[in-house]
Order: structure tokens, then sequence, then C-alpha cells
């Protein structure tokens, strides 16, 4: 018999439909109400995608230059018992530098459990980050300044020549590995033009993708990879003056019902 997913998180009611999100037992929140919403299939379908621009400085031997990867994927070692999602943005390979402030909010962490039950596990709009070498080797990085704006949104000025990497303030979230049969992260983000910046000085300049790590534990420190192992790099994608959700999954293919359902980006 086909299981639909239907998980009560929050007061959402997740059905395997393709019914919007419902709200039950009290009114929705106003982040709730002004958040986009996407299928897993949208999800599932940007993974097969080539990125919309190749980040700047990354090196072409790394194997998510290009396109998306997914790595440990449902798989994670199994004395792992923790995870976060994250983000990073980059300039756009073949563009003038440009600084450009970028709001961000709602990174989201789902779990598709073994039993068909689909968890959300983490829910951030405040973000810890750093400027980071667009290669990451080292692990090299600089204070990014990351304000809080009016909306309780995160607010960021990223550096054109770096990888501005972030992910929830509170932390990494415990999570059960037997249990993965996949995992989603959303955000989302949009540019804020200075003063007589139009759309052409600021459309298709950066870059953003979204991804998860696996790590011992939700004290782990970084340890030159031996604490963490990357779970999968979602699909880069320009980042507009409007909302926009950035996706990553390693859900690969499923039922309908699971492909249908509609979640909070």
């Amino acid at each position: 018999m086909r299981r639909d997913i239907r998980k009560v998180l929050g007061g959402l009611v997740f059905a395997g439909s393709t019914s919007l999100l419902t709200v039950v037992g009290s009114a929705a929140s106003a982040d709730q109400m002004a958040s986009l919403r996407i299928t897993i299939g949208e999800a599932v379908q940007d993974m097969k995608l080539a990125h919309e621009a190749i980040p700047y400085g990354v090196p072409e031997s790394y194997s998510w230059q290009a396109r998306p990867v997914i790595d440990a994927g449902n798989r994670p070692p199994p004395n792992f018992r923790a995870i976060t999602g994250w983000g990073q943005i980059f300039s756009a390979n073949g563009t003038a530098p440009v600084h450009l402030n970028v709001s961000l909010r709602n990174l989201r962490t789902y779990v598709l459990l073994t039993s068909g039950d689909l968890e959300l596990i983490q829910s951030s709009s405040s973000f810890d980050g750093g400027q980071f070498n667009t290669d990451y080797k080292n692990n090299i990085n600089t204070p990014a300044e990351i304000v809080s704006d009016a909306d309780g949104n995160s607010s960021v000025t990223p550096n054109p020549f770096a990888a501005f990497h972030f992910w929830p303030a509170a932390g990494k979230v415990k999570f059960e590995p037997r249990e993965v049969r996949g995992i989603i992260v959303t955000v989302e983000a949009r540019i804020n033009p200075k003063n007589g910046q139009t759309d052409a000085d600021v459309n298709k300049k950066l870059v953003l993708s979204v991804g998860a790590d696996y790590w011992l534990g939700t004290d782990s420190r970084w340890d030159n990879y031996r604490t963490n192992v990357g779970v999968a790099l979602g699909r880069f994608r320009y980042v507009s003056t409007e909302w926009k959700c950035f996706t990553m999954t390693t859900i690969t293919g499923d039922d309908s019902s699971i492909l249908a359902t509609k979640i909070l980006c």
C-alpha cells in the first residue's frame, strides 16, 4: 500500500498531495505566510541541472564547480549524530566585481525518514558565517558582518572575491543516521539594491547554493574533515531582487506522492 507523507510539525501538516501546507490548531505565523513553497519534485529536478553560472574562483577539478553533487547522501557515517544545512554566495564567474547587499531567511533542513514521514529538524533566519577563500583550502576565512534587518532576516554584503559561507546561528542539530531516506535543505534570498542601482547593476551578479554536512556531534569543531562529511551541494542559481527559493536534496527519485509534496522553503 502506498504511504502518504503526513507529519505534523509546528502546527503544519505535510501531506502527500499537491495541496498547499495546511495550518492546524492556530493561525499561520507571518513567517509561514510570507515563505515561498515548492514541491520536493522541484528540488529533485534542480539537482539534475547544471549551475546557472559558474561560481567565481572554484577550481575546475572540484566536483561541484559546474553542477550539483551528492557526496555522503543518504549514507551518513554510523557514528555521526548531527547535521546542519548551510549556504554559500559567490560572484558569478566572468562578472565585474560588485558589492551587493543580500537578505537571507528561512534556512530549513528536512529529513525524509525511512518510515515515510517528513521531519523538519532545523529552521532559522539568523546566521553565522564568514568570507572564505573560494577554494575553501585549509578553511581560511575572515569574519563577515551579518546584521538583522527590521523583519528579523539576516543581511550581509558578500566580498565579491570570496565565498560567503553561512549556517544557522543556533548550530547543528541531532538526527538518527539509521532513519535517513532523504535530506532536503532550502533557503530564501534576495538582493537589496542601493538607491540608483538598476536591475542591470545587480542581476546575474551573484549565485547562491545550499547544502548540508553530517557531523560527529552538535559540539564538534572543524578538524580537516575528520569531524564532518558533506551530504550534498545544490545547484547555484542567480540571486535577484525578488525573494527566491534555493534548494538541495539527496532524494533522487521516489513515488509520485513524495515528489508532489509541497513544503515551505
